[in-house]
């Protein structure tokens, strides 16, 4: 199927079960961020709008603590159609097997790892994808000095 071999290209899990979104991952130092992601602005956090998720355009989003990311988040733009919707859900149950909590109040799906969880929601009109640990939703974000 074309949306799984999209998904191994933009989207991995390394053999330490790192979850990475177009190329970006927890612990991924800002230098090499910014490498990867030309296009990328920091202000607070970083942003790429122009990165690509399982062939989808829309933002990257990063935030930044000791030189590295911290937090990891990708939302669709445009906003998934419901059948691509399904699609990505099927990618991701492809590739981390079924979900730990399949109907979480939110209506997200959540596949538990080391450290955090892998949460997507895209159904409700939802259309993002992220790293869910103990830095998720607490503002820990610095960009470093001179870039």
């Amino acid at each position: 199927m074309i949306i799984e071999a999209l998904f191994a290209l933009s989207l991995a899990t390394a053999p330490d079960e790192t979850f990475e979104l177009a190329g970006a991952r927890i612990g991924l130092g800002y230098t090499e961020l910014r490498q990867q992601h030309p296009k990328m602005q920091c202000d607070a956090s970083c942003s790429d709008r122009t990165a690509k998720v399982l062939g989808y355009p829309g933002n990257l989003w990063t935030g930044i603590g000791d030189g590295a990311i911290n937090q990891l988040a990708f939302r669709f733009v445009p906003t998934l159609t419901e059948q691509e919707a399904q699609g990505v859900s099927i990618a991701y149950r492809a590739r981390f097997g079924e979900p730990a909590r399949r109907n979480a109040l939110d209506g997200c799906e959540e596949w538990d790892r080391p450290g955090g969880a892998i949460v997507l929601c895209v159904t409700g009109g939802l259309s993002l994808t992220y790293w869910k640990d103990e830095n998720w939703g607490v503002t820990k974000s610095q960009i470093p000095d001179g870039t």
